[in-house]
């Protein structure tokens, strides 16, 4: 459309909100691999196009990213690479001494013995060097030092043990160390931090059941489960929704665990712990297969069924979805029960599921219907080395 009439419209670069892609006008981010952000406002790296096209620049990095996690208070994203580097993306600075929050892809510092991130509502916590390191807000102690003072930049908060695994769930954080052995910090709602207490901790201590063999751990709506080097899960928190596994037989608010959740003889071997909404989510067993469990209307199962999967139907193998899963991760930081945005990785490609991911669909599935805006859809098919997600955005490298 180089001119209508004889009138030059090469400059033009859109007409009542369809965008072209001739002249010297603002161009649309394709969907493309390498480290990617979408969003369901504009506020996160397009502020000059509609949120249909909220989608940032793809970048690649020299090295792969190989986990990226989202704060939810703030637009900020974190990675790690392979060779244990970390690189950051944030428009917003809070906390974030020694950053620079320009929304593009900057590394932070010039260590790499970076090994694992986490994001939580206005929190971050990494492993560095066996260390814990935590910034953010410290009034919900989950720097786990006995402080309640927020913490501006990377410190150190913990290094009287080698940690290898950090998660900062709902106002309270998890680390496994070396030896297998679990430890959390922080409020204790519905018996979320295996301490079987419901009060604040606000020292790490080791949960109360002393498991031993642990590799994992991840979370859920004020709640947690734990995985050991045999493939069996351990629960506790609030299993409402029957989510927690196959081995409880009661769905309850007050799982006062851990306990044993699925069983690698008797259900499963778990090979991947996944982070659940409120109502359900999946975990990854050996062979590459997700496995469901809770309640399934919101959508948080990807092969689109609403057939519940609860207590001891849960661990459901969604045969129909194949092998080679590798993440799947549903949690909300705000411990919301309304909230069902998933995003899951197979072999490279990104899917994208769930009530919430509606507001996101026409920037995720740009050649989808409006038939499936909550239904689960593979939105790029190669390129994709981990995913991440929060209310309205969905990152991947």
């Amino acid at each position: 459309m180089a001119s209508i009439s004889g009138q030059n419209t090469s400059n033009i670069d859109n007409v009542d909100g369809f965008y072209t892609s001739q002249g010297g006008g603002v161009s649309i981010n394709p969907i493309a691999v390498g480290a990617q952000l979408y969003g369901n406002t504009t506020f996160w790296m397009r502020s000059d196009l509609p949120s249909t096209y909220a989608r940032s620049l793809a970048y690649t990095p020299a090295n792969d990213f190989v986990k990226i996690a989202c704060n939810r208070a703030y637009t900020q994203v974190m990675a790690i690479t392979d060779n244990g580097e970390l690189w950051y993306n944030c428009k917003q600075g809070t906390y974030l001494t020694g950053f620079t929050a320009d929304r593009t892809w900057r590394r932070y510092g010039s260590d790499n013995d970076w090994t694992d991130i986490s994001g939580g509502d206005a929190v971050w916590g990494a492993i560095k060097g066996g260390d814990y390191m935590f910034m953010g807000n410290g009034s919900y102690r989950q720097r786990g030092d006995g402080s309640t003072s927020s913490v501006n930049g990377f410190a150190t908060m913990n290094n009287s043990q080698t940690w290898v695994r950090v998660v900062m769930g709902y106002r309270h954080t998890w680390l496994i160390n070396d030896q297998g052995h679990a430890y959390s910090s922080g409020y204790g709602y519905s018996y979320m931090t295996g301490q079987g207490i419901t009060s604040t901790v606000s020292t790490f201590t080791r949960e109360k059941n002393s498991l031993t063999g642990l590799v994992d751990v991840s979370r859920g709506y004020r709640c947690a489960w734990l995985r050991d080097s045999s493939g069996n899960t351990y629960f506790t928190g609030v299993n409402g929704q029957g989510l927690a596994g196959p081995q409880l037989a009661t769905a309850n608010s007050n799982t006062d665990g851990p306990v044993l959740a699925s069983s690698a003889t008797t259900d499963y071997v778990c090979a991947e712990l996944g982070e659940f909404s409120y109502h359900g989510g999946c975990h990854i067993d050996s062979d590459g297969y997700l496995r469901f469990s809770g309640e399934a209307s919101s959508y948080m199962r990807p092969d689109n069924s609403t057939t519940d999967k609860k207590t001891t139907s849960g661990g459901y193998q969604l045969t129909s979805m194949g092998t080679g899963w590798s993440q799947y991760n549903a949690f909300d930081a705000k411990s919301s029960t309304s909230l069902h945005l998933g995003v899951a990785m197979k072999n490279g490609a990104l899917w994208c599921g769930g009530e919430d991911s509606a507001s996101l669909k026409p920037n995720l599935d740009p050649n989808g219907t409006a038939s499936d805006d909550q239904h689960w859809t593979e939105v790029i098919s190669t390129g994709t080395t981990c995913v991440s997600q929060r209310s309205g955005v969905v990152v991947k490298g």
